[in-house]
C-alpha cells in the first residue's frame, strides 16, 4: 500500500496544468497572482500530506517519497519566488494587491516555519550520526557517515532555501531582524560543527596513511574512500557555509582556513591576509608541535646518519688504499683501466652500503626505496642507451686490454698516445698536443693499432741506386751504415736486401729492428747516413726521369 501511495502521488500533475500557464500570459497581473496563489495553497496542502504519510511508511518507498517531495518542494519555493516578485511589481504599478500580499506573507512565514521545524530534526538525526561514527561499530560508522553525507546535502539545500525565504519577507515589508540574527547564530554554529568534522575526518586520513601496510589492506582503503569522501562534503558544506556568512558580514578567515588546510587544495581564498597569516601561523605552529615532539629523536637519527656516513667514507677511503697497494704488488697483468675500476668500485660500493644502512636509521622502508632504484634505473637505462653502449665497450677494453695509459695507438680514426682512461671515454693526446675525447664504443668497434705495445719494432726503410751504380757496393755501404748505428739491434738480424728494380732506381729494402722507443731515432739516423754515404761514394740516388721524342710529319725522328 506505501508503494501505491507513493506512486499515486509521483503521477500527480504540476498543479497548474500547461493550459493554465498559456492562460496566465493573456490574464492581468492581479488574476496571475490570484492564479499563483491558489496554486501554492494547493501544492502546500499536497506538500502536509505527503509529509505526514511519510513517516507511515517503510523504508524503501519513504526513500522515494521523499524524493518526490524534494522535487515538489523546490517547485514551491521557485513560485514563492516568482509570486514576491510578482507582487512588489504590481505595488509599483498601483495594483491592488493586499489581499495577495498578505496570503503570501502567510504563506512565506508558514514555509519558513516548516523549514526551521526539518532543520532542527536534521540536525538531531546528524548529532546522533556523528556519536555512532565515533562510537559505534565499523560497519554501523560507515552507514551512518553514508547517511550523515546524504543528511548534509538535504540540509544545504534547505539552508540555502531559509537564506532566500529571509530575503522574501524582508522584500515583503516584515520585520526579519530576530530571525536573521537567530539564522547568523545558526550558521555559526553549523560552521563550528562542520569544521570539527572537517579537521577530524583530515586527521582520520593522516592516521589511515601513516599504518605501516595500509596500502595493502582492503579494509583501510575501504575506511580510508568513505573519510575522503566525507571529507569532500564537509568541505563542500562548510564553502556553503563561508558564502552565506560573508553575505551577512561574519568573520570566516578562520573557516577557510580550515577548508584549505584539510584538502591541501588552494583557493582564491588563500589570497586573503588573514586567511595567508592564519596557515602560515598555523603551519609554523604544528612544525612547532612537530618538533617539540619528535625534535630528539629526529636528532638523534641525524646524527647517527652523519656518523654512519663519516664511519663509511673513511673505509671506503682505506679500502680504496688496500686495493690499490695489492693490486701494485700483484703479479697480475691489469691496465690501469682496470686497476682504477676495482679501486673506485670498492669505494663505491662501501659508500652504498654506507648510505643505504644511514638511510634505514631515519626509519625509511629500504626495500621499496631499492625497488623504485631498479626501476628508475631500468628507464634510464633506456634513455641512456648509447651511454651505456659506450660502458660496456669500456668494459671489453677493460677485459682484454688492447692498450693501457701511455701506449701511442691509433684507434677511432685517432692517432696519438693515451693520456687517461675511463669506462665511457678514452683521452688520446695527439702528437701535436691536441686531447681527443673518443667515446669508447667508437674505439671498441673499429680496428685498434697499438703501436707501442710490443718491446721491439722494426724499421721499414727503402733506398734506391741508379741502373748504372755498382749494386754490391751500395749493398755493402747500407750493411756498414745498418750495422754500426748503436741502437740497431743484433737480434734479430737487419735485413739489406735488393727488393725491386723500378721505373728510374734499382731499389734496396733496409729493414734493421730497434727498441720501440728508439724507433724514430734509428729511422732518421740511417736516412741520413744512407744520403752522406752514397755521396762520397759516388753512389747516385736517382729521381724520376723521362725521354722525350720528337716526330716530324717528313718521317724523320728529332731528338
Amino acid at each position: 500500500m506505501g508503494f501505491l501511495f507513493v506512486l499515486a502521488f509521483s503521477l500527480l500533475p504540476p498543479t497548474a496544468s500547461r493550459a493554465q500557464e498559456d492562460a496566465g500570459q493573456e490574464q492581468t497581473v492581479e488574476q496571475q497572482i490570484d492564479a499563483l496563489v491558489q496554486q501554492i495553497e494547493t501544492r502546500d496542502a499536497e506538500l502536509e500530506e505527503m509529509s505526514g504519510k511519510l513517516k507511515t511508511l517503510d523504508e524503501s518507498a519513504a526513500a522515494i517519497l521523499e524524493t518526490e517531495l524534494s522535487e515538489r518542494r523546490a517547485r514551491h519555493r521557485r513560485d514563492l519566488s516568482k509570486l514576491v516578485d510578482l507582487l512588489l511589481s504590481a505595488e509599483d504599478a498601483g495594483a491592488g494587491v493586499a489581499q495577495a500580499r498578505a496570503t503570501a506573507v502567510e504563506i512565506v512565514r508558514k514555509d519558513a516555519e516548516s523549514m526551521e521545524q526539518r532543520m532542527l530534526d536534521l540536525s538531531a538525526a546528524n548529532l546522533a550520526r556523528v556519536e555512532l561514527i565515533e562510537k559505534g561499530s565499523a560497519e554501523e560508522a560507515n552507514k551512518a557517515r553514508t547517511e550523515l553525507n546524504e543528511s548534509l546535502a538535504v540540509s544545504n539545500r534547505l539552508i540555502s532555501y531559509m537564506d532566500a525565504n529571509l530575503d522574501q519577507r524582508e522584500k515583503l515589508g516584515v520585520d526579519v531582524e530576530k530571525d536573521t540574527e537567530a539564522f547568523k547564530k545558526r550558521l555559526e554554529i553549523r560552521a563550528a560543527m562542520i569544521s570539527g568534522l572537517l579537521q577530524n575526518a583530515k586527521t582520520k586520513i593522516d592516521e589511515i596513511n601513516a599504518l605501516p601496510g595500509s596500502g595493502d589492506d582492503a579494509e583501510a582503503q575501504k575506511t580510508l574512500a568513505a573519510l575522503k569522501k566525507s571529507r569532500d562534503i564537509f568541505a563542500e558544506t562548510q564553502r556553503l557555509h563561508v558564502t552565506l556568512m560573508d553575505e551577512y558580514g561574519l568573520e570566516t578567515a578562520q573557516l577557510k582556513q580550515g577548508i584549505i588546510s584539510a584538502t591541501g587544495k588552494l583557493s582564491q581564498d588563500v589570497l586573503n591576509k588573514d586567511v595567508a597569516s592564519g596557515l602560515i601561523g598555523d603551519w609554523f605552529e604544528d612544525a612547532g608541535e612537530w618538533l617539540r615532539t619528535n625534535g630528539a629523536s629526529l636528532l638523534f637519527q641525524a646524527l647517527m646518519f652523519l656518523l654512519i656516513l663519516f664511519a663509511f667514507w673513511i673505509l671506503a677511503r682505506i679500502s680504496r688504499s688496500a686495493v690499490r697497494r695489492g693490486l701494485e704488488r700483484s703479479k697480475l697483468q691489469m691496465s690501469s683501466l682496470a686497476r682504477d675500476f676495482f679501486v673506485k668500485t670498492t669505494g663505491r660500493v662501501i659508500l652504498l652500503l654506507g648510505l643505504i644502512i644511514a638511510v634505514a636509521q631515519l626509519g625509511v622502508e629500504v626495500g621499496p626505496v631499492l625497488a623504485g632504484l631498479g626501476i628508475a634505473g631500468f628507464v634510464i637505462g633506456f634513455a641512456l642507451q648509447d651511454t651505456l653502449s659506450n660502458f660496456a665497450s669500456g668494459l671489453m677494453i677493460l677485459v682484454y686490454r688492447p692498450f693501457d695509459v701511455g701506449d701511442a695507438v691509433e684507434a677511432g680514426g685517432v692517432l696519438g698516445k693515451v693520456d687517461q682512461m675511463n669506462l665511457v671515454s678514452t683521452m688520446i693526446l695527439t702528437f701535436d698536443n691536441q686531447l681527443l675525447i673518443v667515446p669508447n664504443k667508437q674505439i671498441w668497434g673499429g680496428v685498434i693499432r697499438n703501436i707501442t705495445h710490443q718491446t721491439t719494432r722494426r724499421v721499414d726503410l727503402t733506398f734506391g741506386i741508379g741502373y748504372s751504380d755498382d749494386i754490391p757496393k751500395a749493398e755493402k755501404v747500407l750493411t756498414e751504415i745498418v750495422m754500426s748505428h748503436e741502437k740497431v739491434l743484433k737480434d734479430p738480424e737487419p735485413v739489406i736486401k735488393l727488393h725491386e728494380l723500378g721505373e728510374s732506381s734499382v731499389n734496396f729494402v733496409v729493414r734493421p729492428w730497434s727498441k720501440t722507443e728508439d724507433y724514430w731515432d734509428v729511422y732518421w739516423d740511417i736516412t741520413r747516413e744512407v744520403k752522406r754515404r752514397f755521396d762520397e761514394e759516388g753512389i747516385s740516388i736517382p729521381f724520376p726521369q723521362r725521354d722525350v721524342h720528337i716526330y716530324n710529319e717528313a718521317g724523320g725522328e728529332e731528338a
